[in-house]
């Protein structure tokens, strides 16, 4: 039981992750706008880039802008090239056909080949966490470090550690369901619901109910299937940038300790050598708008140390 709660609350926090953005919040003047493809077909990404020195991506979660990193990209003040991401399906973006984490994952190794990227720093919120983490598998000679914003690399073995793909294969697909055939109703109130759950302001709130109802509800089914069904775990010895893991258990305070939470995400890691797991005690989900200032200190010293004197080399 206790375990079950465990996942309902790290379920929902991760597949309603992405559903807001910064309340008022742009792209910068500079930024430039980009897409994945010159095709008519809907390109795996929108992407906004700005400032100069080492790059650095950033991937937002489930139904998320990649607005939700505007504050942070605000902080950097251009000494970084910032890639933006906003996942096709998402806030407004054109949806794309399925399989949809198996796309964007190839997607964003391609971009980092196409666009000359030098080891970039990956930075993923939720959905975007477990993309930074497939991709560093991927092609670990292109990626020079990883933050992880609260995410596992499997979902389901955070109620069953023996848990499998094939074990959660039904749960996920009866998930899927379930959520392409729910009324519009019955998903603005669990959007609502959520958001008011792990996002502490309440104009962050609003503005997430609005980017999750702009966002295709099958893209958002498929996705949520996705993630309930890819175990990255096996991969994680493939990684060998640096990698900060930033968790949040406040959502959960009264019902699981701090220690249960803790427990989970150094499980999940524990193949991953070169992971440093911090977790937050103010944070919710969203932690870089809830403890900006923590989220900003986390980052800087990781950039500081990895993204600066990380040795680039020449791509093949």
């Amino acid at each position: 039981m206790l375990r079950h709660r465990v996942l309902s609350s790290l379920f929902v926090l991760s597949l309603l992750s992405g559903c807001a953005t910064t309340s008022g919040a742009a792209p910068s003047a500079d930024a430039e706008s980009s897409e994945t493809s010159t095709s008519n077909a809907p390109a795996p990404f929108h992407v906004e880039r700005s400032g100069k020195g080492r790059p650095v991506v950033f991937i937002p979660g489930l139904a998320s802008s990649g607005e939700v990193w505007s504050e942070t990209v605000a902080h950097l003040g251009g000494r970084y090239d910032s890639h933006v991401l906003t996942l096709a399906g998402f806030a407004g973006q054109p949806a794309i056909q399925a399989p949809f984490l198996e796309t964007q994952r190839r997607a964003i190794a391609e971009y980092l080949r196409e666009q000359g990227l030098e080891k970039p720093i990956l930075v993923g919120h939720s959905l975007g966490g477990v993309l930074a983490l497939a991709v560093a598998a991927d092609v670990p000679e292109r990626v020079g470090g990883v933050v992880v914003v609260d995410s596992l690399p499997f979902l389901p073995a955070a109620m069953h550690p023996g848990a499998t793909v094939e074990s959660s294969r039904p749960y996920a697909d009866q998930m899927r369901t379930q959520m392409r055939t729910q009324s519009v109703a019955q998903r603005d109130e669990a959007l609502r619901q959520t958001m008011q759950r792990y996002i502490t302001d309440g104009a962050r709130q609003d503005v997430g109910f609005r980017w999750g109802t702009q966002s295709d509800n099958e893209t958002v089914a498929q996705a949520a299937y996705d993630l309930m069904t890819t175990d990255l775990r096996p991969l994680l010895p493939r990684i060998t940038a640096p990698t900060l893991v930033l968790g949040s258990w406040i959502a959960l305070k009264g019902h699981l300790p701090r220690e249960t939470v803790e427990a989970v995400y150094n499980g999940q890691y524990a193949t991953l050598s070169t992971a440093r797991v911090v977790m937050h005690d103010t944070a919710r989900h969203f932690i870089m708008w809830d403890d900006p200032e923590g989220f900003y200190r986390e980052l800087d010293g990781f950039l500081g140390a990895h993204a600066s004197v990380a040795q680039v080399e020449p791509h093949p």
